[in-house]
């Protein structure tokens, strides 16, 4: 079989902050050349269009449809990775999302939820939505030998929250009720919203721990994740990958309820109301009173683990050039 060649584009500005769904498009590509798979992110040293069978499109940000246009007009097929929880878009992004679909041959969605959530909003032939997974990282299942980032940053008995600093992902509504059982916060992650990221740091005070960043795969992560005393991430869209990553760490998990959080965690993790200062406490009284490894919730979330969570993705990027 010829080996398959993929390339990977998003919009221009993607990877000025870059966020969960950054690091996403890059563990996808790890992903795929692991399957066997030349994939490139298309920038300067990626190759000639014309060296690639199909395009995998990341977001629906209309600052990317300019490049879309253009691949679709070179005659090459597009398999279109929303990544997009829509909710309370306007007119331009919205006729900017019918645009990405029309563009492309396939459409696919990582969950159930997404799915509908999407589907809500635009229509997409049945025949073209694939059925996909998030990919979480296997290295989050081996054990770091030593409590290696709370030496690093003396910091114990603590809650974790990775993602970019902003008001959707609602990072401020757990620090009052964490300093209330004096539990201390650690956020790993940058900001585009200057103003709420300081807000976040008057608020949190000395209880907070601000990380700009951890190493993908690296010791310190896994460290972080295996030693906090759960993983919270309490926004106002589906969590990211570092749940997924979390949970396979056996972290506790506390997150926003949501039709994508039962879909991946079932009964494994604690949900509460992301709006309420109330239902975020009691939360956390009962998520401290789970057990504080979760060997179940690991060997659930390795369903979403490489290379069996890549299948659905390398199989629509083969039958996209058939």
């Amino acid at each position: 079989m010829k080996k398959l060649t993929v390339l990977i584009t998003t919009y221009h500005e993607a990877f000025v902050v870059r966020g969960g769904g950054e690091y996403e498009l890059l563990s996808i590509a790890d992903g795929l050349r692991q399957c066997g798979i030349i994939a490139d992110i298309y920038g300067p040293y990626s190759r000639p269009l014309e060296f690639y069978d199909v395009v995998l499109h990341f977001s629906v940000h209309g600052g990317g449809l300019s490049l879309l246009r253009q691949i679709k007009q070179a005659g090459k097929p597009v398999v279109l990775w929303p990544n997009l929880w829509a909710d309370g878009l306007d007119d331009a992004a919205v006729s900017a999302i019918r645009e990405h679909v029309a563009l492309a041959d396939y459409v696919t969605f990582k969950s159930g939820a997404e799915m509908r959530n999407f589907l809500s909003l635009v229509d997409v032939p049945e025949a073209r939505i694939v059925k996909c997974k998030a990919v979480a990282d296997m290295s989050h299942l081996k054990p770091v030998p030593r409590a290696l980032f709370p030496e690093l940053y003396g910091v114990r008995d603590y809650a974790l929250w990775i993602g970019l600093i902003e008001p959707r992902k609602n990072q401020r509504s757990i620090i009052g009720p964490l300093r209330e059982r004096g539990i201390p916060l650690v956020l790993v992650g940058k900001y585009r919203d200057r103003a709420y990221y300081e807000s976040c740091r008057k608020a949190g005070g000395s209880d907070v721990m601000f990380i700009d960043s951890l190493p993908q795969r690296s010791e310190i992560l896994r460290s972080a994740f295996q030693n906090a005393l759960f993983y919270a991430e309490l926004s106002l869209e589906p969590a990211g990958l570092s749940a997924l990553d979390a949970g396979l760490s056996g972290c506790r998990l506390l997150l926003s309820d949501s039709d994508w959080s039962r879909e991946h965690f079932l009964e494994h993790a604690e949900y509460v109301d992301p709006r309420s200062t109330d239902d975020i406490a009691a939360g956390i009284g009962r998520v401290l009173d789970r057990p504080a490894r979760n060997e179940e919730l690991s060997s659930h979330v390795s369903g979403y683990c490489f290379p069996n969570a890549m299948v659905p993705l390398v199989d629509v990027l083969r039958r996209a050039v058939e």
